[in-house]
């Protein structure tokens, strides 16, 4: 029997922990067809970091982590999410198979030092060492490119929030998915607080 999930389009609520990340184009993961990372510098792609908690009052309630890549597909800037994991098996059904999101189940750990596990194996800690007070008002309409059976598959995503500057650190170990991350370094971080999405 299949896990239920909600049809599409989703909408979410909660709190995000967001890094940029300047990557070397050779150390970004596979992208879907067509899908070209954008360029941060010579040689370098723009790449994302989300330690996000879906909060009661949306369409689903659970934690997530993932990274993916900025990319353009034809002429339209898009994420291509390389790596997702969440704590909720209707997130992942309903991720894989709306949107072609490669999303696979993983335990978080409590407080402001966040470490997410899969499979007996850390995967990363995410510190939240403090958030600004200011906050600024943000629209965002955006897409998500990802491969499903050799094509690509775009999506659309509409976001509304209030970001805040944060001072975030990322401790990636050497055998995780995402020590590709650490071939680059952190640019700049915001803490999402609260945020409303639309997904699909």
């Amino acid at each position: 029997m299949s896990t239920p999930y909600p049809p599409e389009p989703w909408h979410l609520v909660g709190r995000g922990l967001i890094t940029t990340w300047r990557v070397p184009v050779g150390a970004v993961p596979a992208l879907p067809p067509g899908a070209r990372p954008l360029p941060l510098g010579p040689g370098h792609a723009a790449a994302v970091t989300m330690l996000v908690d879906y909060r009661p009052g949306g369409d689903l309630a659970y934690r997530e982590l993932l990274a993916g890549v900025l990319v353009r597909v034809g002429r339209r800037p898009a994420l291509s999410v390389t790596d997702i994991w969440v704590d909720s098996e209707a997130s992942l059904a309903g991720g894989r198979a709306l949107w072609a999101v490669p999303k696979q189940l993983a335990s978080f750990g409590p407080g402001r030092q966040t470490s997410v596990a899969a499979d007996g194996r850390l995967l990363a800690t995410v510190g939240e060492d403090g958030v600004g007070r200011l906050a600024a008002p943000v629209r965002v309409a955006s897409r998500i490119a990802q491969e499903r059976d050799g094509r690509t598959l775009v999506s659309r995503v509409a976001a509304s929030g209030r970001l805040r500057p944060a001072r975030l650190t990322w401790h990636v170990p050497a055998r995780s998915p995402l020590a590709w991350l650490t071939a680059g370094r952190p640019l700049v971080s915001v803490a999402a607080d609260p945020f409303s999405m639309t997904f699909g």
